[in-house]
């Protein structure tokens, strides 16, 4: 970290000052002795946001023309580090801050220097809405917000008009490891037992202060503990390490993972990838959501951002030839590799020989208990036990996908497979014609013995 601060020279990681004004730049009202500060927010704060700036006073202003002078306040006997007082009370800069700006030494000496005694008014803006400080004796003002670190240092002579420096924070959660995931990262489908990975983007503003990231998982993932954070810094430096962030042994309540970054950490894009697997409690085709957000400042937060696993379900439904339901047929599932179903200790596995899996029976209703925990893929639902009297049934095949991952799409990963037994027939006869055949024979021999009879006869009279 020692090495990235010298890369980022200039930069002011952990406090920022606007310029510091130590003679009026603009010709005033000698008479004023009084003024306001008005504060602009920070970019990206919210419509509903509020923030609350404290003003503390440093230093009295003496003004006199376009001149000022400063002194100590009534109390105070030294000045901080960078400024010296003589013996007159008059104070001046001996900082190494150069074209009227603070070093990060000074502002951190002004930091230590102020003290709630000296906290004159605070201001609050509400989103982009300016705050206004009541009115305040000329003096050089520390102004503090509970937005971040970045804070502002100038002379209210007679008025002064500064910006909030910091800027607020995303998060940008995705799916980008697992069977198969939505174009935008958001939804995937993967089977019970198996690993889903995660990538959540989060942009860090300047002056972040308190930042935390925080994860929540369904009941139906487990995380597998292997966080880990990279990033770059606006100026295109890589930080490298582990010394600027935190994974948290114990989360935050309701967390399943909460990682805390250091108040100096620098403004820039920031990586966190981690996994969770899918458990037995994940059967489930409504979806297992995961939520991610930021909380930074004093009390704000960013966004939700969710991305949700699924994995699909074949039902089958049994019946007759008559569409009654039918107990006693058995089924395994196939995939499209050629091997079959078999749940290990809850999770979905596959085994090479059918004898190895699981057969799933119909009972009375004619409802068999579910094949759950499926990922994306073709499946062939094969009866393998036939009810006595039917025929066996034909091979069903069925395919889970979650396409574009519409909510109709989403609808098709429970699939109900109605499977039909048809009653079995007797084997081939030969029927009533086997009583046929002898009425025919008899006629013809009663036919044949009267022409004999009748040859016979003529045959003696000749």
């Amino acid at each position: 970290m020692k090495g990235l601060k010298k890369i980022l020279t200039g930069i002011l990681a952990g406090a920022m000052a606007l310029t510091i004004t130590l003679s009026a730049g603009t010709a005033m009202d000698a008479k004023a002795e009084t003024g306001n500060i008005t504060i602009t927010p920070a970019e990206g704060v919210t419509a509903d946001e509020t923030n609350t700036y404290k003003i503390y006073k440093v230093f009295d202003a003496v003004a006199d023309g376009d001149k000022v002078s400063y002194k100590l306040v009534s109390g105070k006997t030294t000045a901080p580090a960078g400024f010296t007082v003589d013996a007159q009370g008059n104070v001046s800069y001996t900082g190494e801050g150069e074209n009227g700006q603070l070093t990060e030494a000074d502002i951190t000496a002004i930091a230590a220097y102020v003290t709630e005694a000296d906290l004159v008014d605070t201001a609050t803006s509400t989103g982009q809405n300016v705050a206004t400080s009541k009115t305040l004796p000329n003096g050089y003002y520390y102004i503090t917000t509970g937005l971040g670190t970045a804070v502002s240092i100038d002379t209210a002579h007679p008025n002064a008009a500064v910006q909030d420096k910091n800027s607020t924070h995303t998060v940008d959660k995705t799916i980008t490891g697992a069977s198969e995931i939505s174009p935008d990262g958001k939804k995937a489908l993967e089977q019970i037992g198996q690993s889903v990975t995660y990538t959540a983007t989060v942009n860090v503003g300047n002056g972040a202060k308190n930042l935390k990231f925080h994860d929540t998982m369904s009941v139906g993932l487990t995380y597998n503990n292997d966080a880990a954070v990279t990033g770059t810094t606006k100026a295109g430096a890589a930080v490298t390490g582990t010394d600027w962030y935190n994974v948290e042994e114990t989360p935050a309540q309701g967390d399943t993972l909460t990682i805390t970054f250091n108040d100096d950490i620098p403004e820039g894009t920031y990586t966190v990838t981690y996994s969770a697997t899918v458990n037995a409690s994940a059967a489930t085709a409504t979806g297992l959501p995961n939520d991610a957000y930021l909380t930074y400042g004093d009390n704000y937060h960013t966004e939700h951002s969710v991305a949700t696993v699924y994995n699909a379900t074949i039902k089958v439904l049994k019946k007759d030839g008559s569409g009654n339901p039918l107990a006693g047929a058995g089924f395994k599932l196939m995939n499209s590799e050629g091997k079959y179903f078999k749940l290990v200790n809850g999770n979905v596995t596959w085994v090479d020989e059918a004898t190895d899996a699981d057969e799933h029976m119909s009972i009375a209703d004619g409802t068999v208990p579910a094949f759950e925990g499926l990922k994306n893929g073709e499946y062939t639902l094969t009866e393998s036990t036939v009810p006595a009297g039917y025929n066996k049934a034909a091979d069903e095949k069925v395919t889970i996908s979650g396409g574009n991952f519409s909510e109709n799409e989403l609808t098709k990963l429970v699939q109900e497979v109605p499977v039909i037994n048809n009653a079995g027939a007797m084997l081939p006869s030969t029927g009533g014609i086997g009583t046929t055949i002898f009425y025919i024979i008899g006629g013809l021999l009663i036919v044949a013995a009267v022409v004999f009879f009748v040859v016979r006869r003529k045959s003696d009279a000749e």
